[in-house]
């Protein structure tokens, strides 16, 4: 009896021992879980995207143990991006000649090979103790180069060269994220608006307006008739709408109305012919009897001079001038205030540069009439 009991219990201790082991090697063959950084905020979209880093390109003295550590700083700062990051080694394993790719044709070879959207390459350039880092980073789908990041230190190591990786890595991060976002744009308002907008000297359209743009830093100009343009230079981001909104100022008149011109000009031909009639009598007598008294020494011709003449020479010569510049202003006010249309504005830059000047000792403008 006893011999029956014990011979159950190494049965039941053998079932369970064996049951166990079973759960060990389940336990054991099953994958165990890949963590993933992932930034907070971001949508799965860009969980599946895939960055490859080429191997680093080194000039100048570095040893192996530096170059690793300086490529695993790369690679480490890139991890935490929400995207899955190829490493050197499985970039290497898919295509052999990684390390020499400088070129869009074997960025694009890369990324179909590996399935990445976008790669990376690192230059490190050793001189001394001087390090320069420059990192860029290539569109897989054309092979072009959308960011580029550079940086240096002198008479520093190993540990700030990383430094300098890991900083580039973050900086690439941005961007990397504010492409999954989406492209830029903007909408603009203005105060009043239909107000001409241009792009670095493109016509972009007339406010208001909404439409996208490239990232970066762009000039943008906006003008209307009668108001004074504004230009702002402004930073566009990747996924960011920018609102941006500006009253324009009225133009301040600097010539008074159609009344004003009219007065000038009659001023200015009074003024000229005044100025004519002072030159026309300068040196004549202003009495109309010679006789007398009035007679100065007739000298050694002999010849009967008066004593009493017109000096009014330079009299007329001012009054010429003057006359013609009122007379040029008035012109000037009456073209200013005339309506102005596009077809007018066109027809008179085909015409160039015109000059408008009046009599003699005139003032002369310069421009488009």
């Amino acid at each position: 009896m006893d011999l029956a009991r014990r011979s159950l219990a190494v049965a039941m201790a053998a079932s369970v021992c064996l049951s166990t082991s079973g759960i060990g090697e389940a336990a054991a063959a099953a994958p165990r879980p890949v963590l993933t950084f992932a930034a907070p905020g971001e949508g799965a979209e860009q969980q599946g995207a895939k960055l490859a880093i080429l191997p680093l390109v080194i000039e100048g003295s570095l040893s192996e143990a530096d170059q690793n550590s300086l490529t695993q700083s790369l690679s480490s700062g890139l991890q935490r991006g929400n995207f899955t990051v190829l490493t050197p080694d499985q970039v290497i394993t898919a295509d052999s000649g990684a390390a020499s790719c400088d070129n869009a044709v074997c960025y694009k070879s890369i990324a179909t090979k590996t399935g990445a959207a976008y790669i990376v390459r690192a230059a490190v350039t050793v001189r001394d103790r001087d390090y320069n880092v420059h990192v860029d980073l290539f569109n897989g789908n054309d092979g072009q180069r959308i960011a580029a990041t550079q940086d240096g230190c002198e008479i520093c190591g190993v540990v700030d060269a990383s430094g300098l990786i890991d900083s580039a890595a973050a900086t690439l991060r941005l961007k990397l994220d504010a492409l999954a976002k989406g492209p830029a744009s903007f909408k603009l308002q203005t105060d009043p608006p239909g107000a001409l907008v241009t792009i670095d000297g493109e016509i972009a359209g007339t406010t208001p307006l909404n439409r996208p743009v490239v990232p970066g830093k762009h000039v943008i100009r906006i003008s209307k008739e009668g108001f004074i343009a504004l230009e702002r230079e402004v930073t566009f981001v990747e996924g960011v709408g920018e609102e941006l909104q500006y009253a324009l100022e009225k133009l301040p008149s600097r010539l008074p109305g159609k009344g004003w011109g009219y007065a000038s000009i009659a001023v200015g031909i009074l003024g000229i012919g005044g100025g004519i009639a002072l030159t026309a009598i300068d040196g004549r007598n202003y009495s109309l009897d010679c006789e007398g008294e009035n007679v100065m020494n007739p000298g050694i011709t002999g010849e009967k001079e008066c004593k009493y003449l017109f000096n009014t020479k330079w009299y007329g010569v001012a009054a010429t001038i003057a006359g013609a510049a009122l007379l040029t202003l008035g012109t000037v006010i009456l073209i200013n205030s005339r309506p102005k249309t596009d077809a007018g504005d066109k027809r008179a830059a085909r015409r160039g540069v015109r000059q408008l000047g009046i009599g003699p000792g005139s003032l002369i403008l310069r421009g488009q009439f």
